[in-house]
């Protein structure tokens, strides 16, 4: 039989648990979403279950990131893929996917230990 103390301790490291799990880590930076924007695969859309229209949106985006990043002339900095912050095209990401598809994409992009 668990005893009052027991029992909410228990209670306790189950909730922490289950709060803790769905904490997201730090969303990586601009360069390496912009990198992941480039390289998700159409597979990686099928999961996220995009709809017709998001997905003809998120090929359009993949498509105008591709042009930036490949732009002649334009300075870098070490971290970047392209001359320019990534922002506009992150802003596309987030304006077409939903709330819970971002964050399961993000986690796609996300570095592994």
């Amino acid at each position: 039989m668990l005893t009052p103390r027991l029992l909410l301790l228990t209670t306790l490291v189950t909730w922490f648990g289950a709060v803790s799990a769905q904490v997201p880590g730090p969303e990586p930076t601009a360069a390496i979403l912009q990198r992941c924007v480039l390289n998700t695969p159409p597979e990686t859309w099928a999961t996220l279950k995009l709809t017709p229209d998001q997905l003809r949106r998120m090929l359009l985006v993949q498509d105008a990131c591709r042009e930036e990043c490949e732009a002649t002339g334009a300075k870098k900095s070490e971290d970047s893929i392209s001359n320019a912050d990534g922002s506009t095209i992150l802003s596309e990401v987030k304006n077409i996917l939903s709330e819970e598809q971002y964050a399961a994409w993000v986690a796609t992009c996300t570095p592994k230990p």
